[in-house]
């Protein structure tokens, strides 16, 4: 997907709130600001993904301000968040009619903590958890992907952000986890995920997990590792969580699902959905 110039100001944003996550001292915060002002002006945006963008914006408050991982309490803290509901997650899908759509309704509320595409703020897992469980989802879509997944013998799913994660685990169980190759971060970048993330919720007890070679948020494959791209060309299907994936892989020609929650207005036009809105995005899935 490509940069629209509403993505600029949300570039500037991030920088913000990373570089006072990273550091207390307004002069370095400053000058991490100033740092990133004059790079933004030089990217080329008609060449890049928001994510790639996102990237490097982040890579120079990192440097600027010497710490590796601003987002290290974030996902610490929500990572145990998730860990503490996870009971309440089993015992709806046991109690549901449809576990399969219950257990994707319940991967899309962990989308809600995404701190690149919205502001930081205390989300409330236990009222999103509510609002997927509700809101309106392309039932059509349940269904295809219901089969897709079935008929799968090697499915690839891609990981979004820590906390997320734990959201996740109920529906590689009802996929098969046999059949998962689950794939984090190489190193930390905003709040996605990595392996220290994976073995933190118990992820890798129960799926088989690696990184992607990479540190951009969403999956640019020619930044990706070999490793990564041998399971992202043999998979039969490609489970993508999140809008930096959707904004990656959207133009691909794999059989992409791509699950995530709307949550700014520039992916609310290119994907057609309201902000808010839970979507299952199916793309050269048909032929499975």
């Amino acid at each position: 997907m490509r940069i629209y110039l509403d993505c600029i100001p949300c570039f500037l944003r991030q920088a913000l709130e990373a570089a006072r996550l990273a550091t207390n001292e307004r002069a370095v915060q400053e000058e991490a600001m100033r740092v990133v002002l004059a790079k933004l002006a030089e990217f080329p945006l008609n060449e890049s993904s928001p994510p790639e963008v996102g990237w490097k914006v982040h890579r120079l408050v990192r440097e600027v301000t010497g710490n590796k991982d601003p987002y290290a309490p974030l996902k610490h803290s929500f990572n145990q968040k998730a860990l503490a509901l996870y009971p309440r997650l089993i015992a709806l899908i046991k109690d549901s009619n449809e576990p399969f759509e219950t257990a994707i309704r319940l991967s899309l509320a962990g989308n809600m903590i995404d701190f690149g595409a919205q502001p930081i703020k205390d989300i409330d897992l236990e009222q999103e958890i509510n609002i997927a469980l509700k809101i309106h989802l392309d039932r059509e879509n349940i269904s295809r992907l219901k089969k897709a997944v079935e008929k799968a013998k090697k499915i690839l799913f891609l990981g979004d952000n820590a906390g997320e994660i734990v959201f996740d685990k109920p529906l590689i169980e009802q996929i098969g986890p046999e059949k998962v190759t689950y794939v984090v971060k190489r190193k930390p970048i905003i709040n996605d995920a990595t392996l220290e993330d994976a073995k933190a919720v118990g992820l890798i007890d129960l799926v088989n997990v690696i990184d992607n070679g990479s540190e951009v948020p969403g999956t640019v494959l020619s930044l990706c590792s070999k490793e990564f791209l041998m399971h992202y060309n043999s998979a039969d299907l490609i489970i993508a969580k999140g809008q930096g994936h959707y904004e990656t892989l959207s133009e691909e020609k794999r059989p992409i699902a791509f699950l995530l929650k709307v949550k700014c207005p520039v992916i609310a036009k290119d994907i057609g959905y309201k902000i808010g809105g839970l979507v299952i995005h199916l793309s050269n899935v048909y032929n499975l």
